[in-house]
């Protein structure tokens, strides 16, 4: 039984549980229904004998008669009736052979309902003389104490019905067996096939089936349990699509770091190598750089040149890195006229305007210190590659914080690099001119980061270059 699948088991137990029921009901039936027959018959009897006894009593000689005979038709009985020296007697039996006295004596098993002083009816069950069916004696005193009745009444009904009921109870046993069966069947099916069916899509599920549904209307534990599971499964779903997300950003970053070391190792060979060959030609005495006062405030220029190399490598780095947790409220506004002070100051040596329209409060929440780090890139970038004269206009287009100077635009096939850590598309964009390539790389850092989308396009007419965060 252990070893069988859900149907089969499903449909033994319930046909099991039905035959019993069967059973039962069946075996109650052949024993409880002669004993309530005999029971229903006697308590008719016994009213039937009492309406005769009142009639008699209240009618005339004439009429006494037909009530006999009506009693006797009915019961199929011989009767025998004695009230004011008047005997009334019928015998459809024909049984009564004998005196009623000797049909008295061979009663057995005697059921008294009452006794025949106090004037009651008195009914056995007796024994028939000739060997046939059984049947019921009575015996009644008038309460005028004027006569009496006798009556035997034939138990061949109840036998007929008894015996009935016996032949019938292996058709309706055979009858209930098959509806059991049927029953089983149906009733193993419908439980069944919605349980088939979570097993069927719970298979696809295994397999990540993006379309593995459990579509299930039984209005019960069972489709709850589907909705459970479909709920499960999105929510599986989703984790995986999450983690494979994570996963792509986790592989992102690790390019950009591989890039970033690669490239900066290149960008840090150039100073180190320089200051070691001059310092080490200056300690020898060779040539030129003999004139120690000329060459060691070149070193120290290389040296701090390097040094705000490798502060904005850190930086980089360090940009990769985010804390949800230092998320606050940011006015753009107060945020950007904050970070431009210094830069205003360079853009009017440069002969440059500074134009912004940032209307106030306008609110964002993200963390300080790396929005402060896009801006403040931001505003070098334009400051210091905007064109002598030039104007540079930030403002704020619905969600949109807008950078644009006015410049030579940076030609498209170069913009797909632009982003790289120490890239530089141009002779002009070099280190001598303040540009060491990791501005960009820094701003594009954090922006994916923070999951922010951004773009960096031409302006029209070719008038420079617009940069566009979409907070």
């Amino acid at each position: 039984m252990k070893k069988l699948k859900l149907f089969p088991k499903t449909f033994l137990y319930t046909f099991s549980l039905m035959m019993v029921i069967v059973a039962v009901s069946h075996l109650l039936i052949y024993i409880l229904l002669p004993t309530v027959y005999n029971h229903r018959q006697k308590n008719e009897l016994e009213a039937d004998i009492e309406r005769l006894c009142e009639n008699i009593e209240n009618m005339g000689d004439a009429d006494r008669l037909s009530l006999v005979t009506e009693f006797a038709g009915k019961w199929n009985a011989d009767i025998l009736v004695q009230y004011e020296g008047y005997a009334y007697e019928m015998n459809l039996l024909n049984v009564n052979e004998n005196e009623p006295s000797e049909i008295h004596g061979n009663m057995e098993n005697v059921n008294i309902i009452a006794e025949q002083t106090d004037g009651k009816i008195k009914i056995s069950l007796s024994k028939n003389p000739k060997g046939d069916t059984d049947f019921f004696y009575a015996e009644r005193i008038f309460p005028d104490q004027n006569g009496y009745v006798k009556t035997t009444v034939s138990r061949e009904q109840i036998e007929d019905a008894v015996s009935t009921v016996i032949i019938i109870l292996p058709v309706t046993a055979f009858v209930c067996t098959l509806v059991s069966v049927l029953f089983a069947l149906l009733y193993s099916h419908m439980i069944t096939k919605p349980i088939k069916q979570i097993s069927s899509v719970t298979k696809q599920m295994q397999e990540l089936s993006s379309g593995a549904y459990c579509e299930i209307h039984t209005h019960d534990e069972i489709e709850t349990l589907a909705d459970n599971i479909n709920s499960m499964y999105d929510s599986l779903l989703k984790t995986i699509h999450d983690l494979e997300l994570e996963i792509h950003k986790v592989e992102e970053m690790e390019v950009q770091k591989t890039n970033l070391l690669r490239s900066a190792s290149h960008e840090l060979k150039t100073p180190v190598t320089a200051v070691n060959a001059m310092l080490e030609n200056m300690i020898l005495n060779v040539g030129k750089y003999k004139d120690h006062s000329v060459y060691l405030p070149k070193c120290k220029m290389l040296m701090e040149q390097l040094a705000v190399m490798i502060k904005e490598i850190l930086d980089a780095s360090k940009a990769e890195k985010t804390d949800m947790q230092d998320d606050k409220e940011i006015d753009l506004s107060e945020l950007v006229e904050q970070i431009a002070e210094p830069y205003q100051m360079i853009a009017k040596s440069k002969g440059i305007c500074i134009k912004m329209d940032i209307p106030q409060k306008s609110l964002i929440f993200y963390p300080v210190s790396m929005i402060k780090k896009v801006i403040s890139n931001l505003l070098s970038n334009t400051v210091s590659y905007t064109s002598k004269g030039g104007i540079i206009r930030i403002y704020l287009e619905g969600q949109n914080l807008i950078f644009e100077n006015e410049c030579v635009p940076i030609p498209r096939e170069y913009l797909t690099h632009i982003f790289e850590p120490f890239y530089r598309p141009d002779d002009s964009r070099d280190r001598n001119t303040g540009g060491n390539g990791l501005g960009l790389y820094i701003v594009d850092t954090i922006l994916k980061t923070l999951q922010i989308p951004y773009r960096f396009t031409a302006m029209e007419n070719n008038k420079g270059m617009r940069f566009t965060i979409e907070f």
